[in-house]
């Protein structure tokens, strides 16, 4: 594993207070876009599925839930270990840059990453590692947030409005879908999330939004992307 630098680890240093800067209704909202909506209950049945960037579990949670075999991966230990304590799946620390090396290529049915490629130092390149793990024929299923917002974060962090302070290196819609078609993976379905701050207390309207002006993806904050390997 290459040498990981304190912005990266930022996540596992925050510890419990990683906990409770989560909104639960943008985590939900996640987890019923990537794993419900984009893979169900069919394609996850049985499945050989990896959780890139897993933090504290809640995805490999779902996958499991749903008959998935999942291996979970973070660069932190501390989270690893919550991990493990919330699912009881095979946990490895690996580099969301160093896939290929620690597991080879196509070797997982399902690829599953939510709000983890922005963390690294390339979103580009765990894109790559990501579909080169995939078996021909299999899903990646990716979300992170949306470059037209950078912006604001931004703003936010300089007014002291988050705590965060670890690398944020936010994508499109049309440079994942770049980078997944040169790695042979074909987009197939396209969500956006939150058109506006899911810290606003409007969260019925939201969901409305994302159900319902889809038009507008392109503007929301979190991109997700359900691709296929050919």
């Amino acid at each position: 594993m290459r040498s990981i630098g304190e912005k990266e680890l930022i996540h596992d240093r925050l510890g419990d207070r990683f906990a409770t800067t989560l909104s639960v209704y943008d985590t939900n909202r996640r987890l019923s876009v990537l794993v419900d909506e984009f893979l169900g209950d069919e394609r996850l049945r049985g499945k050989h599925v990896l959780d890139v960037g897993a933090g504290l579990g809640f995805f490999s949670e779902r996958l499991h839930q749903k008959g998935a075999h999942v291996v979970a991966t973070d660069i932190g230990e501390n989270l690893l270990s919550r991990v493990r304590a919330r699912v009881g799946c095979d946990c490895q620390r690996v580099d969301a840059l160093g896939l290929v090396e620690a597991f080879g290529l196509d070797q997982f049915d399902i690829v599953v990453s939510s709000e983890c490629i922005e963390h690294t130092p390339s979103p580009d390149e765990a894109l790559r590692q990501m579909a080169r793990v995939l078996k021909p024929g299999g899903y990646l299923a990716v979300s992170t947030p949306n470059m037209l917002w950078w912006p604001v974060v931004r703003l936010a962090n300089m007014l002291k409005v988050r705590v965060f302070d670890g690398l944020e290196n936010f994508s499109t819609f049309r440079s994942i879908r770049h980078t997944l078609q040169e790695e042979g993976v074909t987009v197939i379905q396209e969500k956006g999330l939150h058109l506006f701050p899911f810290q606003l207390p409007l969260h019925n309207l939201s969901t409305l939004c994302d159900e319902h002006l889809q038009c507008l993806r392109h503007l929301m904050i979190n991109i997700c992307l359900l691709g296929q390997k050919k």
